[in-house]
């Protein structure tokens, strides 16, 4: 994982969709010195992870965000109950379709992902390097 400077974790309303757009500020208040570029793609690197953990793992228990000390890296870590889940990226054929895109969007944005697991949680994390 590597040695964290910053690390800040958002809270989650139970029971209701993500409030994206209130992450989305918090991401932009949390990581206020790190280049325009780079908040874009942690903005829309987050919303992805956020809303798979939403729709696909019946939501987040966390997201957490931390600059790393040493390396040039902006890290997104989110947090969900079904480690028995795994993400996995989904080619489809169908072009027309507004789902399944996520993980592809992860990967191109991330300089590295993966997931973690315990008991009884999963993180899905990122790194997006800092422009």
């Amino acid at each position: 994982m590597g040695t964290t400077g910053t690390l800040d974790a958002y809270e989650f309303p139970t029971g209701t969709a993500p409030p994206l757009a209130k992450v989305r500020a918090w991401l932009r208040d949390k990581l206020a010195n790190v280049g325009r570029s780079t908040m874009a793609d942690t903005e829309l690197l987050t919303t992805e992870l956020v809303t798979n953990a939403h729709e696909h793992a019946d939501g987040v228990t966390a997201l957490r965000v931390s600059v790393s000390t040493g390396r040039a890296v902006v890290r997104v870590e989110v947090d969900d109950h079904r480690p028995q889940l795994k993400p996995q990226r989904v080619t489809k054929r169908d072009t027309a379709s507004p789902h399944g895109r996520g993980l592809a969007l992860v990967e191109a944005i991330s300089s590295e992902w993966g997931v973690d697991t315990g008991a009884g949680f999963k993180t899905v994390w990122a790194e997006i390097p800092v422009a």
